[in-house]
């Protein structure tokens, strides 16, 4: 597979695409990923941030981008949340569709939005941005597909309460833990070998990391048949869940500490 730098990628990218105009992990989730990620981060990247954001943690920003959506003025970031795929897709097929804007434009915009910050790092709105949709980015129902929206059609009951596939994964499952997001990224550190690997700069990296959770939305779709056993799911799914918080929180640490280092 070819490598690119963003600097040539998406040079182009954003000269042939203009912005046109789902929520993923619950508050929670995202919280957790912002919590583990600070942990993750060079004391000078720690530093630079907190100068551009100010006290508050990553965790209590990362749901920004969600909140947003109520200021008109972010209409335009309303598809930056997901990428429909199909089932089924090769990895040639799925690297073509990541990069576009007609299908959503999450992975794209966390790779654009990477190369804008290295160059613009003061901007703090699109800080706040990036950290979100990393973590959307390793939700797996952000990258269902449009038929369904993203499971948001394929209705479920959990434990008494109806609601449907896209919720279940994006918060009920996390919230029926009973932890906070403080304790569950604490319990997430001590039972997981957090990697702390540097960002190497090329875009084919953030499609292997989008490729990881596509492959993971697959195993969800499969998985809809089986939400009535309540414990037995949990039991047999919880792994997938906090794998794929965790390395939202890694991804998120590698992206900032390339940016701001």
């Amino acid at each position: 597979m070819k490598h690119h730098r963003f600097q040539t990628v998406f040079s182009l990218l954003v000269f042939f695409f203009l912005p046109s105009a789902a929520s993923a992990w619950g508050t929670l989730g995202h919280r957790i990923v912002g919590e583990i990620s600070e942990n993750l981060l060079d004391e000078n990247v720690r530093e630079r941030i907190t100068a551009i954001i100010g006290n508050a943690s990553i965790a209590m920003i990362s749901n920004w981008g969600d909140e947003v959506r109520s200021d008109s003025a972010y209409n335009y970031t309303a598809t930056w949340h997901y990428t429909n795929f199909d089932s089924g897709l090769t990895r040639a097929a799925f690297d073509t569709i990541a990069v576009k804007q007609t299908d959503g434009q999450n992975i794209y915009r966390v790779a654009m939005l990477t190369d804008y910050l290295k160059r613009a790092p003061n901007d703090t709105a699109m800080l706040k941005m990036l950290i979100h949709l990393v973590g959307d980015m390793h939700c797996p129902l952000h990258f269902g597909q449009a038929a369904d929206r993203g499971g948001n059609s394929i209705p479920c009951t959990w434990f008494g309460t109806a609601t449907n596939l896209h919720s279940l994964w994006d918060s009920y499952l996390i919230d029926s833990q009973k932890l906070s997001y403080t304790e569950y990224a604490i319990h997430l550190m001590r039972v997981n070998d957090i990697q702390n690997s540097p960002f190497d700069g090329y875009l084919n990296t953030i499609l292997d990391w989008a490729w990881d959770n596509y492959t993971n939305a697959q195993i969800v779709y499969a998985s809809s048949g089986e939400v009535y056993k309540y414990y037995e799911y949990t039991y047999r799914y919880k792994n997938l869940w906090e794998h794929s918080l965790v390395k939202a929180a890694e991804h998120l640490a590698s992206l900032l500490n390339y940016i701001y280092q």
